[in-house]
């Protein structure tokens, strides 16, 4: 991913085809088809807005974060709360290079503003096929972890969030960031307990289910 990414910023089209390829046949292969089914509809206007006070094109990046990248304050192009798989794997840096190293066009078939807008999966820029392959694989990719992280602590009523994190080569705070993302409004996350140090850093699950079966689990 990485390097897909380095070379998309260096201004390399259909790089995502080739990385698509690769994990088509592997434990990836329903990323893969997902990422494509979003390439063929990509819908070009919901990526491209004209400015409200200028008169040019802008690159909307207020849904990012639920695409696998953070949001970008477009005029600072500061992260705005980047969460723990950005943080992790520096897409915020990729974000920010994106804003910079790629132009836009309008988002119509003859490049004027009140123009045909283009058709599904055929965007003028070109590029956004490429973006929307990357960051479809990315929210897959944040995704796999989360779920991870959660047949653990969903599989006992109370799990040491330190084993977790030992186990899956993750930070206690990135656990922590993870499990009160996912946990069920039931359920308890306890950072430090003051009455009770042997409670630290522990998920507390009201309704385990015992016939989880996590990819990846701790020993207890």
């Amino acid at each position: 991913m990485k390097q897909a990414e380095n070379e998309f910023l260096a201004g390399n089209d259909g790089i995502a085809e080739a990385l698509l390829a690769r994990l088509s046949t592997g434990t990836f292969s329903s990323d893969v088809k997902t990422a494509r089914e979003r390439m063929k509809n990509l819908d070009e206007s919901r990526y491209v807005k004209w400015g409200r006070w200028e008169k040019r094109f802008e690159f909307s990046a207020s849904f990012w974060k639920d695409e696998g990248y953070p949001s970008i304050e477009t005029t600072t192009l500061q992260a705005s709360h980047p969460d723990w798989y950005s943080r992790r794997t520096g897409t915020t840096a990729f974000v920010k290079d994106l804003m910079i190293h790629r132009s836009l066009l309008a988002p119509t078939v003859d490049g004027s503003r009140k123009g045909s807008p283009t058709s599904p999966g055929n965007p003028s820029n070109r590029w956004l096929l490429d973006f929307v392959a990357l960051s479809s694989l990315r929210l897959s990719f944040k995704s796999h972890w989360e779920q991870l992280v959660r047949d653990i602590v969903r599989k006992r009523s109370r799990t040491d969030l330190t084993l977790v994190a030992e186990r899956l080569g993750l930070t206690i705070q990135e656990v922590l960031d993870i499990v009160r993302k996912i946990r069920d409004l039931d359920d308890q996350v306890i950072e430090r307990d003051v009455s009770d140090s042997s409670k630290n850093l522990t998920y507390l699950c009201r309704r385990p289910d015992s016939s989880l079966t996590p990819r990846v689990d701790i020993t207890v």
